[in-house]
């Protein structure tokens, strides 16, 4: 009978450190994180657009270089479809779906990842931004 207590009193820990052991990963899923060479493999942050959307509002991304092409797909072969400049703001185009992988950047056939944007406003079709930190970084509050 011990026994059976004795686990019981080691489960009811767990569960109550159960929430500090996730924290960390929560608070990180609020703004991007690059990995050593400065790609952003996930698009989420924890500013949005706030137009209002039936499909929701996909997080923003300023242009950090003098000008950046945004392909018509997710490589550096594709046709160029506008070319933002320094200061733009970017919506990343989010789509529908109930699961993780909306927020995922594909990757081109390097693995170089890249992020479906369209500009602040919304106003055009969505195209594709190389996800690097060299030409992009989070708005964040």
């Amino acid at each position: 009978m011990n026994t059976f207590y004795d686990s019981m009193k080691h489960s009811m820990m767990l569960f109550a450190a159960l929430p500090l052991i996730l924290l960390p990963a929560s608070v990180k899923a609020e703004v991007a994180v690059q990995d050593s060479q400065g790609n952003y493999y996930r698009n989420e942050t924890n500013v949005h657009a706030t137009r209002s959307s039936r499909y929701g509002t996909g997080s923003l991304w300023r242009v950090v270089v003098g000008k950046l092409n945004c392909r018509q797909e997710p490589s550096m072969d594709s046709q160029v479809k506008r070319t933002y400049v320094a200061g733009d703001l970017l919506e990343v185009q989010i789509y529908r779906g109930g699961s993780d992988e909306v927020f995922i950047n594909p990757k081109d056939k390097n693995g170089k990842p890249w992020m479906p944007v369209r500009n602040g406003n919304s106003s055009e079709k969505t195209c594709y931004v190389r996800a690097n930190s060299r030409f992009i970084s989070p708005v964040i509050k």
